[in-house]
């Protein structure tokens, strides 16, 4: 069901779908229409170091030994290269500067069995990070910095639950399939709590069996599903580290679409699979969601490069005019020069560069005049770049005043309406047989901020 809201950002995140029943079809995927990250002034994470962590001794063998491999070889390829064009070191959404980091390759270490002090196979996300704290401060696991991220992985008849925002429970295999998040210690644990800084975790239920492989990744159970679905979770902690820390549409928030359904890298193309050869073999992952190309991918061409319009917004008066700055960046090869256009303007604007062409790494600025005939609210638009036979996009945004009436320039899609530049959803729908998504990404104040996954249907 689609949940209105009046504005964004003032309840739980409902980001799930459920599990496709046995026996079901499995349809198509494809990435919703204008789908695109904003960057909103959050740290990311610079060069990935993943701690695979076994929960206990139960762990599907085949994860337990093939996972530390799997995030070896992942963070050690063209799928973390093309990140590169969500580095930090540009103007936010909202013009102010970034925090200056570039994404690159990462590391994995090997995988870490803990002894949890929970028996339970019922356990909820406050147990799961507490545990963490706890295996963090007995020295089981090594110490947080900016680029850990613990990859926890679960045995098969663990159920894991969630606030579902609506005062009731989301439960993986049921509901969700996994999910990433931010915590930073507390009074609550015991010990030296107090001087574990800020870390990141992703939850990885079990999904080569229990009813998740019938919901969750490319094939009805087997480790394919557990990479596919750990991808997910691992690039977008990468580009979105602080969720779960965020309160608006502003900082610690980093990489993160806020229309309807769409929220972070991986959800925009969610369940739509592809491949990666790294460390001599082939590996399953989901694809992710990549500005300048437009769509999802598993990595850049071998020829390619990025570019980035900043800040993301601009306030302009009908009949003014604001500049944006455009940046290319080298992504793969050497692509050679750029040219500029700005061909993508909505009714009432117009733009031009200087330079129009650019070598990569270099910038142009880019002159975005708007008339009377513009409608008021807040209006993207969209400029490509061209090397050779290569070209990609960037986006931009306007928020018009004194304009026409209209609000939203007719650029939310179907179904939802623009409030302050948020595309909302306007009712309620069923997909598949069941919740389809819920709202833009919400963090309540007292429910901890968690990007949980969809299901596949």
């Amino acid at each position: 069901m689609h949940i209105p809201l009046a504005v964004a950002l003032i309840a739980a995140p409902i980001h799930y779908q459920p599990v496709r029943p046995q026996g079901s079809a499995r349809p198509t995927t494809a990435a919703p229409a204008n789908a695109w990250l904003n960057y909103y002034g959050g740290h990311v994470i610079a060069n990935v170091k993943v701690v695979p962590v076994m929960w206990g001794a139960n762990v599907p063998s085949q994860v337990a030994t093939g996972m530390p491999q799997f995030y070896a070889a992942i963070t050690d390829s063209g799928y973390y290269d093309f990140l590169a064009e969500y580095d930090t070191n540009i103007l936010d959404f909202a013009g102010n500067q970034g925090t200056n980091q570039h994404i690159g390759r990462g590391t994995a270490t090997a995988a870490v069995v803990i002894a949890p002090s929970i028996s339970s196979t019922s356990i909820t996300n406050d147990q799961i990070w507490q545990e963490l704290q706890r295996q963090i401060n007995a020295g089981k696991l090594p110490f947080p910095d900016a680029n850990t991220y613990y990859a926890i992985h679960f045995p098969a008849g663990m159920k894991i639950t969630l606030p579902d925002g609506n005062g009731g429970t989301a439960g993986s295999c049921t509901e969700f399939c996994a999910y990433h998040n931010t915590t930073q210690a507390t009074s609550a644990v015991s010990g030296s709590a107090g001087s574990i800084p800020e870390f990141y975790y992703g939850v990885l239920p079990n999904v080569t069996s229990d009813g998740c492989e019938l919901g969750c990744g490319p094939i009805g159970g087997g480790f394919n599903n557990t990479t596919s679905v750990s991808s997910h979770e691992l690039i977008e902690a990468t580009t979105d580290a602080e969720v779960g820390l965020a309160t608006d549409n502003a900082p610690p928030l980093a990489w993160y679409d806020p229309q309807g359904q769409d929220g972070e890298i991986g959800d925009i193309c969610n369940g739509e699979q592809g491949t990666v050869n790294s460390h001599g073999q082939s590996w399953t992952v989901q694809l992710e969601w990549s500005n300048s190309h437009d769509a999802c991918i598993a990595g850049p061409g071998s020829t390619d490069f990025a570019l980035v319009v900043t800040p993301g917004n601009h306030a302009i008066a009908a009949g003014s005019s604001a500049t944006y700055t455009v940046t290319s960046k080298v992504i793969a090869g050497s692509p050679g020069t750029v040219s500029l256009a700005a061909d993508g303007m909505p009714t009432g604007f117009s733009g031009s560069f200087s330079p129009t062409q650019i070598s990569p790494g270099q910038s142009a600025t880019l002159t975005v005049s708007v008339t009377s005939s513009a409608t008021n609210g807040d209006n993207y638009f969209t400029v490509h770049g061209t090397a050779g036979s290569t070209q990609r996009t960037a986006k931009g945004e306007a928020n018009v005043s004194g304009g026409q009436s209209g609000g939203g320039g007719g650029n939310c899609p179907p179904g939802t309406i623009d409030l302050g530049g948020i595309c909302i959803p306007t009712g309620c729908s069923s997909g598949g047989g069941g919740v389809a998504w819920s709202g833009a990404l919400g963090v309540g104040a007292v429910v901890m901020a968690i990007r949980r996954r969809r299901a596949r249907t």
